[in-house]
């Protein structure tokens, strides 16, 4: 039996990093779609993406979905802010992404 378990779990821990894996496979070919690309077409993507994940059987549902959407782009906003900061420390340059 603790070999049956043991196989399950590695199994288990095997899929988990495979799945990981491809996860960022995707996210790099995401980035690298998006590369240079202009902030309209960059919302435009990420707006036609997320309606596909947006769960549309209830509006409860639908807020949930909304609400942990933002709280994830404010987390990543906040990170692509140090990120800037800290480039534009190193540059000595502090220029805006957009303006």
């Amino acid at each position: 039996m603790g070999d049956f378990k043991k196989t399950i779990a590695k199994a288990k821990a095997d899929v988990a990093k495979a799945e990981n894996e491809a996860f960022l496979a995707r996210l790099e070919a995401i980035e690298e779609i998006l590369q240079d690309a202009p902030p309209y077409d960059v919302l435009m993507v990420c707006a036609h993406a997320l309606a596909h994940a947006t769960p549309i059987c209830c509006e409860k549902h639908e807020d949930e979905f909304k609400t942990e959407f933002l709280r994830a782009l404010s987390d990543r906003i906040a990170v692509e802010r140090e990120q800037v900061a800290a480039e534009a420390d190193q540059d000595g340059d502090a220029s805006p992404r957009v303006h």
